[in-house]
């Protein structure tokens, strides 16, 4: 080994933490490898190559693995006889072996990383010169490498000496670890820059432990967002403004959201529970699911009122967004105003209601009838249990009968617009088995901790921006998790194999129990024909039904009665079953789908989220590289006693000959030197909307629905706060749509030099009734180009 290599050997075996001498991510790369010069940069080991120390060889070893995208261990090592020290070292992929667990359900082991590689180095130490040399060295590796996951491996992980400071002082003053954290992450530039993880955090500190609002809102909004477009041309946002250029509806939806929907757009749900800010305005969610059955955010409005006019805009927008590619379906809650408008901009898309907000007025419409609880029995059984149209019409019709209801108008009212929300009628359509808006209410609880009633608008959509990190980051651990290993199967099915292959893990698990379900399956009535079998199957999880499921040969094609492939796109037991019955051992691909694989590559992965850095400053950068040498000299420093006296010494002389060769600067010249920012010179202004004046106490961030409002009134009275925020809105206010003008040059050139003032209580402009709106709204709208 020459000179040049033994001494950068010698120097990286030297740092505290491999980690800091690692190449640093490249900001917005997202592909799977590290850049051409980041691999050429790394020694590859060689046999013979010399260093001085155990300490040297691992840590190079480490290095080497980073580059290339796995982790490390530690096979074994020994000491030669006579000797304390250690002599020999068997370096590994930390795939290598075999996994064996004594847990016989396969349901309940845990994926593992065990592959049997053989990739790795050994090396020993010569005991005359003490010095340590590679004695071979295997580099192939029977799976796949990815650089850029490298930073998730355990090994690669570790929390500095700083790091662990701050977040013990945080701990001790009762910061939340998840602020800590935030913290942390702001700190670093972003996830991609951390060196830990929230578990990592979590298991460090043990226990768990946020937003400055401001006026100006309106303008501070739109300043962000002309920003966030600034960094990435794909951004989008609109402003909906009226005549006196005050904010009335808000649409945003980032390039990385854009990109997703192409994968995703088969269903999303949509809802506006949420009260995310002072001026309660209505938070609305687009809400996808990923390959991993996670809530994605494709998009998000903030509406100043529920009409139909503010949903067709909202709508309108996100269509625009998303190149005019509407979802083939969407799930919404019973709003005849939101109905209207997803019949004016999304004609061909199948809308289902939520049917959770349906089955929650039963005891408000039904409670005082005499047999109420059988009542409610047989109707929610007609509702949930009925496989086919007859069936449920049968049940419902019959207890309608039964019970005479015949008059009930409101029973009446949901039977002519069964269509829109009973099972039997829908499941024929995917929603990734979807029948109401969890989803959006799940995403609504995720901004808890992130914005409160006091939120402005521009704080809010900043936090925003700091959740949706936070799910993209979640949603990048999950691809970790199925890159780094696999969940074993429940059977020896050839079929399950398949999916164990193609699915990620989350949708695996599901289409698991599937499988397994078949052991409860038996056949109790055979038809053959010439091309198709029709079986009738006995499910034990289903006492008393039978689950018709039809089979054809000639094309491999297997549908049951159940429907659960085409409302879930998984398989269902029965249907598994009778394919087994059929000796299949090989699904035909429109089985195994491609929304749900995880070795597809999309494009929204290659997309990086956009951050804010109104606060870039050249003196912060210089500042922030300074601090990072700094710390890792002062960790030195505190080891021991000796080295903190060397550091100490060395510091102080360092300061005082730059204060006596630069001098001390003016005052007047420093205060401003860190953080300052330029004043923004403006030619347009938004306002802001204002506050609107309720009497009594605030409501807190949920809506609540009248039939909610009546269900919770008073058995006893509820003074806790969670309570009241459980409540899911059906709010509305039905206003006829209306035309929408884009905004002229005239529009923009009068928002000159206009005050910036609150918005008009959008209770006043719900008042306007149903006049015409179109002459005095415009929108404010960017990047319509399709990605």
């Amino acid at each position: 080994m020459s000179t040049q290599e033994m001494d950068g050997v010698r120097s990286f075996g030297a740092s505290n933490s491999f980690v800091e001498d690692l190449p640093q991510p490249v900001e917005g790369n997202m592909q799977e490898d590290t850049p051409e010069s980041v691999r050429n940069s790394v020694i590859e080991p060689r046999v013979g190559m010399e260093f001085d120390s155990l300490q040297q060889v691992i840590e190079f070893y480490k290095h080497y693995a980073y580059s290339k995208g796995f982790a490390t261990m530690t096979r074994n090592s020994r000491k030669k006889k006579g000797f304390s020290e250690t002599s020999y070292v068997n370096l590994k992929c930390n795939r290598e072996g075999k996994y064996s667990s004594s847990v016989d359900d396969p349901s309940k082991k845990r994926s593992t990383i065990k592959n049997a590689c053989e990739a790795g180095i050994k090396a020993s130490m010569d005991i005359t010169d003490k010095k340590w040399r590679i004695l071979s060295f295997i580099e192939d590796h029977n799976h796949e490498l990815s650089p850029s996951k490298s930073r998730h491996f355990a090994a690669f992980r570790h929390i500095s000496t700083d790091t662990r400071r701050r977040l013990l002082i945080n701990d001790n003053a009762g910061v939340r670890i998840n602020s800590s954290i935030k913290a942390s992450v702001v700190e670093a530039g972003g996830y991609e820059n951390m060196t830990y993880n929230q578990r990592d955090v979590r298991n460090f500190l043990e226990k768990e432990r946020r937003l400055k609002c401001k006026e100006g809102d309106g303008q501070a909004l739109h300043d962000y967002f002309v920003r966030m477009q600034a960094k990435n041309s794909n951004f989008y946002h609109a402003l909906d403004l009226d005549d006196e250029l005050r904010v009335r509806n808000v649409f945003w939806v980032d390039a990385r959201s854009r990109a997703a929907y192409e994968s995703f757009n088969d269903v999303i749900t949509f809802d506006t529970t949420y009260l995310t800010n002072k001026y309660d305005m209505p938070f609305a969610p687009f809400i996808g699911i990923n390959h991993h059955g996670e809530s994605i955010i494709l998009g998000c409005g903030l509406l100043s009122s529920e009409d139909t006019d503010s949903f067709v805009w909202v709508f309108r927008q996100w269509l625009q967004s998303m190149c005019d590619i509407a979802p083939k379906a969407i799930i919404t809650d019973q709003c005849q105003a939101m109905r209207r408008a997803i019949e004016i901009v999304f004609p061909e898309t199948v809308h289902r209601w939520c049917i959770w907000h349906i089955t929650m007025k039963l005891p408000v419409k039904l409670a005082g009838l005499e047999a109420y609880q059988d009542i409610k029995h047989y109707l929610l059984k007609a509702v949930h249990d009925s496989m086919t149209v007859e069936e449920f019409e049968e049940k419902w019709n019959h207890t309608i009968t039964l019970h005479h209801l015949e008059e009930n108008e409101w029973l009446a009212k949901l039977y002519e617009e069964r269509e829109r929300w009973v099972p039997a009628f829908l499941n024929s359509n995917f929603f990734a088995g979807m029948s109401s808006t969890q989803r959006s209410e799940s995403t609504n609880a995720f901004f808890d901790g992130y914005v409160h009633s006091s939120t402005t608008l521009k704080v809010f959509v900043e936090q925003f921006e700091k959740a949706m990190r936070n799910k993209v980051e979640k949603e990048i651990l999950s691809d970790f998790e199925c890159f780094k290993g696999k969940l074993e199967c429940s059977s020896s099915s050839p079929m399950e194999k398949q999916f164990q292959e193609a699915y990620t893990h989350e949708i695996f698990k599901r289409v698991r129990l599937e499988f397994a379900g078949r052991q409860g399956c038996i056949v109790n009535e055979l038809v053959r024909g010439s091309d198709e079998v029709k079986y009738k199957i006995e499910d034990e999880a289903c006492p008393g039904k039978l689950f018709e499921v039809r089979f054809n040969s000639s094309e491999c094609l297997v549908g049951c009665v159940c429907r659960m492939f085409e409302f879930r796109g998984i398989l269902c037991r029965h249907a598994l079953f009778v394919l087994s019955q059929q000796r299949v051992t090989i699904l035909p691909d429109r089985y195994i789908l491609d929304r749900w694989r995880k070795n597809i590559k999309r494009k929204h992965t290659y997309v990086s989220t956009c951050t804010d850095d109104v606060q870039h400053n050249p003196v912060l950068e210089r500042y922030e590289k300074l601090h990072r040498l700094a710390v890792g000299v002062l960790e030195i420093g505190a080891e021991s006693v000796e080295n903190f006296n060397v550091v100490e010494k060395l510091l102080i002389d360092l300061k005082d000959n730059f204060s006596r060769s630069c001098g001390k600067q003016p005052s007047s010249q420093r205060k401003n030197s860190v953080g300052a920012a330029p004043d923004v010179v403006r030619t347009e202004v938004v306002r802001s909307p204002t506050v609107v004046k309720r009497k009594g106490r605030p409501r807190m961030k949920r809506l609540k629905s009248s039939m909610e409002e009546a269900v919770s009134k008073p058995k006893k009275k509820r003074n806790n706060a969670v309570a009241r925020n459980l409540a899911h809105s059906t709010s509305t206010t039905g206003v006829g749509g209306s035309a929408y003008g884009d905004c002229s040059t005239s529009n923009m050139v009068s928002i000159v030099n206009v005050d910036v003032n609150l918005v008009k209580n959008n209770k006043t402009q719900q008042r306007k009734g149903t006049q015409d709106r179109s002459m005095d709204r415009f929108e404010w709208k960017t990047s319509t180009r399709c990605l």
